[in-house]
Order: structure tokens, then sequence, then C-alpha cells
């Protein structure tokens, strides 16, 4: 009787064994998103900052955002996003809010891989006004568990959009996002667009509600017009 009640014993701890470690092997399931914009921006938005709330009517930021082809890169779509540097600060950014519809677990700290293809048309060692078109343009990523959203501050009397995220200034890091290459495209002797690869990898913990909002911007340091592509953007979080 007690060989059998060890053995009844035993078997319980071997299937109560294995359930743990299934129950363990899904809530830690790594989640994957990605994003190709084939037919649209799939829920990412976008923002400026680091300008006069007034920029719209003032007409000199030239600014705009939409989903379009990528000149010069047959059959490839993506976000564009444009601005003129006159503030010689402009931050413009996108963001996507990935929760537990996509399997993020709430409270939980992500390791995340994120990798995308910027579209850029500019070449390093070009003279700008204020700073160079390619290498004083600062392409920054990361992600915070909350809405990146614009707040109204007062900038030597002058009210202007800053955003809610610490992305480090100009050249610099911030906690939230991190300085991870500039503009400079791949070949600088083929003239038009290129699509330019970067990779990143950082820690997120999510919110009560399972939600980390992903974002990636430039810091430009460079007065002219800036006109960008976002595509084939990734994100692993493990």
């Amino acid at each position: 009787m007690i060989k059998l009640m060890s053995s009844a014993v035993c078997a319980i701890a071997v299937t109560a064994s294995l359930v743990s470690g299934q129950a363990n092997s899904q809530a830690t399931a790594p989640v994957s998103v990605s994003y190709t914009f084939a037919q649209g921006a799939e829920g990412w938005t976008h923002g400026f900052a680091d300008l006069p709330t007034d920029y719209v009517s003032q007409g000199i930021y030239d600014t705009a955002f939409g989903w379009s082809a990528i000149p010069d890169q047959s059959g490839v779509n993506g976000l564009m996003i444009q601005s003129s540097n006159r503030s010689d600060d402009v931050f413009m950014y996108i963001t996507k809010k990935v929760d537990a519809s996509a399997g993020l677990l709430p409270n939980k700290q992500y390791t995340v891989y994120l990798s995308f293809d910027l579209g850029t048309n500019v070449s390093e060692g070009m003279i700008g006004i204020g700073g160079a078109p390619a290498e004083g343009v600062t392409v920054k990523a990361g992600a915070v568990n909350y809405a990146p959203t614009l707040q109204v501050e007062d900038v030597g009397g002058t009210p202007y959009y800053i955003l809610n995220v610490d992305k480090g200034d100009q050249t610099n890091s911030g906690t939230d996002m991190q300085a991870i290459g500039h503009l400079g495209k791949p070949n600088p002797d083929q003239e038009g667009y290129q699509l330019k690869h970067f990779e990143h990898t950082f820690t997120v913990t999510t919110n009560a509600q399972g939600a980390a909002y992903l974002i990636i911007g430039t810091d430009s340091g460079f007065e002219g017009l800036t006109r960008i592509y976002y595509t084939n953007i990734q994100a692993d979080f493990i």
C-alpha cells in the first residue's frame, strides 16, 4: 500500500510539474508584431514636437504625414513624415500601441528587439543650414507604457509643443528613447531614396492593461526640409 501511495504521489507531482511548465511557457511566450504598410497606416499615428503651438498657421514648417508608396522603391509602401526645421530642434515621430490583443501580459518587463527600414535620400558629408541633412538628423527609438502626447510648455515666452517622453536632445539619448543612427543613405553614389536598416534592443514594462507604445522618431539639427519614410517595422517582445 505504501508503495502504491508513493507511486500515486509521484504521478501527481510529475503531472503538476508538466502543467506548471506549460503555464510558464505560455506566460512567457514571445510576442511579435510587424507592419509592412501594404494597405495603410496599420494604426500608427504621428506627432511633431519642439516647435511653436501655432506652427501650422505660421506656414513655414511644411509639416505633413501620410501613407504612400516610397519613391524609387518599386512596390514598397510606408509612412511619410516631413517638416522644415525652422525652430532648429524639431522632433517628428511615429508611434503605435501594442497591447493584450497582441499577447502582451500586464505589468511585465519585456526585452524588445526592434527593426525597421527608413527611406532616406540624403548622403553623408553634405553641407546644410545649421547642420548636415544626414548626420544632423538623429534617428531615435524606444517604448513607454503610457501614450506619447504633446504638452504645452513656455519656451522663451512662446508656447511650444513638448513630448511627454524623455527622448533626449539632438544627438543625445534620453531615458525612454535612444539615439541609433542618422539619415545618411547606404549608397551615397546612388540618386534618390534608399532603404536604410535600423535595429535596436531595449526593455519596457507594460502597464496594468498589458500595453506598451513603440515610438520611433528623428531629432533634427538641420534647418531645411526633411522628408523620410518608415516601413518594414518589426518588434519582438521577449
